[in-house]
């Protein structure tokens, strides 16, 4: 009923360093050996779309997509910029990848308030910057649909779009048959916003999950002690589907009713135990909800 992926953060997080990195095409297996069959691409599994391909098909998996940060706050944005989404969009669509997730990038200074972003708007771009920062994620649009890759743009905590009042801001001048959503769940949840609420107002802006669910106790243990978003990683912000405080039961049953078309891909970033093992136990947990319905 839903297309379930997998992401290479469930096992390599860069958020956290390159320490004790899975590489490629090792990455594949371990994915594999969860029950997935589709996995987002990294750059670090290289660019030879040979490779990539052989190495995919060899276990069974598809790609889906991948993640591309963009600043998209500085100005226009620069040649050498949109020639970089040139060239993925060209080494998606070589692999049968139709997908670009786009976000900003991570900004110290909105990382070390992660979750506590001021409700006055006083942390926040002003007002200004929204249509420039839509006016930048429809060139990359633009570049990517050459080669038929559509955009989603990515809420994410830590970034400059990050608590649903930012979101908001920037979706009144994005023009979504253009540019919709990566609406990550976890993200939403943590920033302030209900999750399951949004995707129900908003079924048509959104054309690609990242599907994740909070831990309830620890997302109010890291507002007290005014952790980071990286700190708040290490201590397991994102709970194991179903375990957390994002309403994925009825998340996942929106997604079906609405007949949702899109990739949903697993993401928990980090977790206790092993994460291939974390891995396989999100999947079926989305597979069971699946039978129920």
């Amino acid at each position: 009923m839903l297309k379930v992926a997998t992401a290479s953060v469930n096992w390599n997080n860069i958020d956290l360093g390159a320490e004790g990195a899975v590489p490629f095409p090792d990455i594949l297996d371990l994915a594999r050996q969860a029950g997935y069959t589709a996995m987002e691409y990294n750059p670090s599994f290289g660019d030879d779309p040979q490779v990539l391909l052989d190495e995919a098909g060899r276990r069974g998996i598809a790609w889906c997509g991948t993640y591309q940060p963009v600043d998209l706050v500085s100005g226009p944005l620069a040649q050498d910029v949109l020639d970089t989404i040139d060239r993925r969009a060209a080494l998606l669509a070589s692999l049968d990848c139709r997908d670009m997730v786009v976000a900003e990038p991570g900004r110290p200074e909105r990382i070390a308030i992660a979750g506590q972003v001021p409700t006055d708007g006083s942390a926040s771009l002003p007002p200004e910057t929204y249509p420039e920062m839509a006016g930048n994620l429809h060139a990359v649009a633009e570049v990517a649909g050459r080669h038929g890759v559509s955009i989603h743009f990515h809420n994410h905590v830590g970034t400059w779009i990050e608590t649903p009042a930012e979101l908001d801001a920037l979706m009144e001048h994005v023009d979504t048959s253009r540019v919709d959503l990566c609406f990550d769940t976890g993200h939403y949840a943590y920033g302030g916003g209900n999750a399951l609420a949004f995707l129900r107002q908003n079924p048509d802006a959104i054309g690609y999950i990242h599907l994740k669910d909070v831990d309830a106790d620890v997302l109010a243990e890291a507002k007290e002690k005014r952790w980071s978003f990286l700190e708040a990683l290490r201590h397991v912000i994102f709970s194991p589907l179903g375990e957390g405080s994002a309403e994925i039961p009825e998340i996942l049953s929106t997604l079906v009713s609405s007949r949702f078309e899109g990739w949903v891909v697993v993401e928990q970033d980090t977790c206790k135990g092993d994460p291939t093992e974390t891995a396989r136990q999100n999947r079926e947990y989305i597979e069971r909800q699946l039978a129920n319905m």
